[in-house]
């Protein structure tokens, strides 16, 4: 989902207009709020964080990181690890070696597992209902029921 979509989004869940978002994130014009939830602008990163901030949501939901190479992976995973309680747990083969195929990450904070839980929970739906695409009664039926599950993801 690009930036533009995100504000929006975010700004539709919280139920206000462009022009109160503008007002609530300092005083940013509404015109430019229009802009940057129609792709003609983009905000500049300060304009971008006090949106954030008025959603209140991270400024990290709106960034894109690339992840192409298992050192990509690699990396975000150990920053994880210095940033916030990740266990690492699985079984052992030998010596206390884990198995590669067992090795499974634990999160010891409540928040995340618990947004991690709802995540899986609506990602599984939306594979159900791709699966199950056939079974709707319309290409709009199916569209609005993949489009709701799509912004839950």
């Amino acid at each position: 989902m690009a930036v533009r979509e995100k504000i929006k989004a975010y700004r539709t869940m919280r139920g206000i207009s462009q022009k109160m978002l503008g007002e609530l994130a300092g005083g940013i014009n509404e015109v430019n709020i229009r802009k940057y939830e129609a792709g003609d602008r983009n905000p500049k990163p300060d304009q971008l964080l006090k949106i954030a901030n008025t959603l209140g949501i991270s400024i990290n939901l709106f960034m894109d990181f690339d992840i192409e190479t298992v050192s990509d992976v690699l990396s975000r995973i150990f920053k994880m690890d210095e940033q916030i309680d990740v266990d690492f747990q699985g079984k052992k083969i030998s010596k206390g070696v884990i198995g590669p195929i067992t090795l499974t990450l634990l999160f010891n904070h409540p928040q995340i597992n618990e947004r991690l839980s709802k995540w899986a929970q609506a990602k599984a739906a939306l594979q159900k209902t791709i699966d199950s695409r056939h079974e709707f009664g319309s290409e709009n039926e199916y569209n609005s029921e993949l489009a709701e599950l799509m912004e839950m993801c």
